[in-house]
Parts: structure tokens; sequence; C-alpha cells
């Protein structure tokens, strides 16, 4: 289930959660790239405040900024974007599926397959 802000102080919140996620997984994959903020600031064209403002989300960044910090860090911007916890639980789930499915026999997934279908039409 999504939250989605119901006012403008909710809205605000969402966007100061979704710019210190981003700045961090931005700090991450700099550093992972042994890059310093001097050295993103210069492929940027800016200084090392402003790379300091958006990875601790003080600052707010424009689109093509982000994209240009993306493509700085030779990565998909959406990479840089905060996971959805939902997201991350269904993942976790067919994780944890993939792994015990490998670990039945044919016979056996086909007995759990047939349980998780028949439970999913009860559900409808």
């Amino acid at each position: 289930m999504r939250l989605v802000p119901r006012n403008e102080q909710d809205r605000k919140q969402v966007r100061i959660q979704t710019m210190t996620q981003t700045g961090e997984k931005i700090r991450l994959a700099r550093k992972a790239r042994r890059m310093s903020q001097d050295d993103l600031a210069d492929i940027l064209g800016t200084d090392r405040e402003t790379i300091s403002k958006y990875e601790n989300g003080v600052h707010e960044m424009g689109i093509t900024t982000f994209i240009q910090i993306a493509r700085a860090l030779e990565m998909n911007p959406a990479e840089l974007l905060p996971e959805d916890p939902e997201d991350r639980r269904k993942q976790n789930g067919r994780d944890r599926l993939n792994e015990i499915a490998g670990k039945l026999s044919e016979r056996d997934l086909e007995l759990v397959l047939g349980l998780a279908e028949s439970m999913i039409r009860n559900q409808e």
C-alpha cells in the first residue's frame, strides 16, 4: 500500500524524505566510484558545497541536474531514486519464493503452485 500525501504538510515531508534518500544514494554511488565531491562538482560545473547540499537533502535539484548526476556516476537515474517499501517487500517475497522453489521436487512445486493459484482464485 502506497501512502498518498493528504495535505501540504504531508507533501512537504515526502519531498524532504525523497531528497534525503536520493542524496544518500548519490553519496554512496560517488564514494563507490572513489569520486570526491569536488570531482563530481567539476563534472557538473558547480561547486563542492552544492554537491554537499544535494547529498544531505538540503537543496532540491532539478530533473536536469538529477540526470546529469546519474550520468556522471554512470548510473541509470532510476537507481538513485528511493525505493518504495511496498516494492521492496514484494521483491523480498519473490526472492524467498524462488529460493524455496529451487529446493522442491518437480511434483511438490506443482502442488505448491496449484495451492497458490487456488488461494488467488478464492480472493477474487
